[in-house]
This record gives structure tokens, sequence and C-alpha cells, in this order.
């Protein structure tokens, strides 16, 4: 499976010369790799659910919180920030290469002194379109095998995940609609749809999804919590907020949430905040669980 492709014209500078953008796997450089640096939690959560050589990485406690402390254990170190990583000290480390989102092209030359980087050409969450959005969560675990060394692993990850969700979808009885919502302000929420890791889980369950408006990259929504009483019939589903906000737990006498038709019925449900929204196989089937469970 070819992965890396002809850069655009505008790429072809003195940066794709020195070999930043390479067709070999990095894994082939080596047969033992020291550690890889990343700097977006989507490749992170993919890299560490492989079982990979020693990661360095920015953030990582808050990434533990969104990725339900699975990775504790591992053999992570923390480099400052996502977006100001601690230069020195990534300099000392010394990581066998860097792992970048194609977001992140321009980080390749900053990094150049310290390590090759390569981009992840089939990283999802692009763009605002859903077509075969779960055909590339399985491309983009299978392209992050390919370049650490664990093709096998990423494979393995893909059929288990099938599996799970399969089991789970047995499990359901028919539900009503969904409203998957997490909480910015007492006013206004995030709502996810097309495009959301969360909207794919939804269906490999065989669950509908109520909301159907447009959404961003990430496939979610900033709406009112006055738009959510459009979807009279929908149960809602409200992930724990990133911020400290604690209205979920009181939901029933908090402002006009106490009159969303879901609350009033009392079959609303919270669920804890791990799941990295950018996540793919390891986060949907957290999310999986936890959602199956509750209903």
């Amino acid at each position: 499976m070819h992965f890396f492709q002809s850069p655009p014209k505008f790429c072809c500078t003195l940066v794709f010369l020195l070999g930043f953008y390479f067709i070999t796997s990095p894994a082939q450089a080596s047969n033992a790799p020291s550690s890889i640096a990343v700097f977006d939690w989507t490749i992170a959560e993919a890299l560490l659910s492989l079982d990979p050589a020693p990661v360095l990485m920015g953030n990582v406690a808050a990434f533990h919180t969104w990725t339900g402390n699975d990775y504790v254990d591992a053999d992570i170190t923390n480099i400052g920030t996502r977006s100001f990583p601690n230069m020195e000290l990534l300099s000392s480390i010394d990581p066998q290469y860097i792992l970048l989102a194609p977001r992140q092209t321009r980080m390749a030359a900053t990094l150049a002194n310290i390590a090759p980087s390569y981009i992840t050409h089939s990283f999802p969450f692009v763009n605002n379109s859903s077509d075969e959005l779960w055909a590339t969560f399985d491309a983009f675990i299978l392209e992050v095998g390919e370049l650490s060394g664990r093709r096998a692993s990423a494979e393995q990850l893909i059929t288990n995940t099938k599996l799970n969700l399969a089991s789970l979808k047995d499990e359901l009885d028919p539900h009503p609609p969904l409203l998957v919502v997490q909480l910015i302000t007492e006013q206004y929420v995030r709502v996810y749809g097309d495009n959301s890791m969360f909207n794919e889980v939804l269906h490999h369950l065989g669950l509908n999804n109520a909301w159907t408006g447009k959404t961003n990259q990430w496939g979610y929504s900033m709406v009112s919590i006055r738009e959510l009483f459009k979807a009279k019939e929908a149960r809602l589903v409200i992930m724990e907020s990133a911020f400290p906000i604690g209205i979920e737990n009181n939901i029933e006498n908090s402002g006009m949430w106490r009159y969303l038709p879901s609350v009033q019925r009392g079959d609303f449900i919270v669920l804890p905040s791990s799941f990295w929204i950018g996540g793919v196989h390891p986060s949907a089937r957290r999310f999986a669980d936890a959602l199956v469970k509750a209903l």
C-alpha cells in the first residue's frame, strides 16, 4: 500500500530535497528505534494503541484525561505542549523520527535539525466530508502501523474493533435518535454529527443521530441550547465538559437544560470525558462501550 503521494509543486523545495518526506517507512531505518515524537493527539493515540517504542509528546496530563487513562503506563516523555514543545529537551532525547499531521507540515523545517519528519497523509478529519470516514480511520491506523513498524498490530486493532462493535450492536434494543453533545457554556454546546467519530460509532451500532445540521472538520456544530429543543424525541447523550462547568452533574436543576424533553423524561445519559474527539479506533471503542453500558 502506498501512503505517500507526490507532493504538489509548491512543496518541491529544498525541504523536500533534504528528505523530510520519505517514501520508505521510517521503521526501516533501524531495527531498534529509539523513540518517536508526535505533536498531534490523534496520531499519539493511534501510535500508543500499537504498543510502540517510547513516545515523546506534549500536554500529557490532558491527553490521559481524554483517552481514559489507557496509556498511563506507556513509555511517554512529556516535551511541553503540542504547539510549543521544549526544543532543547527534544533535541537532547534525539528521537529517531517525528510523525506529523498534514496541518503541521511547516513544523518539519523547524524540527529538521532534530530528526526527520513524516507526514501522515491518510490523517482523518481534514475536511467536513463524512464520505467513507471509517475507511479513512482504517487507512490511518494502517499508515501509522507501517510507519512505526507495527503493521500487524494495526491490522489486529482494526479487526478487534470491528468485532467489538458488532458484538455491542447485538446487545442493543431499538432506541430513539440520540443527540451527542458537550457543554461549552451554560448556553452553548458542541453537538456531534457527520464527520465525527461519535457519529461513526452510532452508525456501526445501528443507532440514529438526531443531529443532521452542518458540522466542521471535527464533526461538530457549535449551537445554542435552544437548537436542541427541535429534536423532541431525541435522547441526550452528554459528555463531560473539558471545562469545569459541572452542569451535566446537576442538569435537572440547571436553567434551560431542565426543560429539554430528554431531561424532562429523565432518559438522558452523562458519559465521562474519556474519548478524544479526534480519535479513531481506540476512542471509538471506549465511547461504544460506555454508551452501550449506559443505554
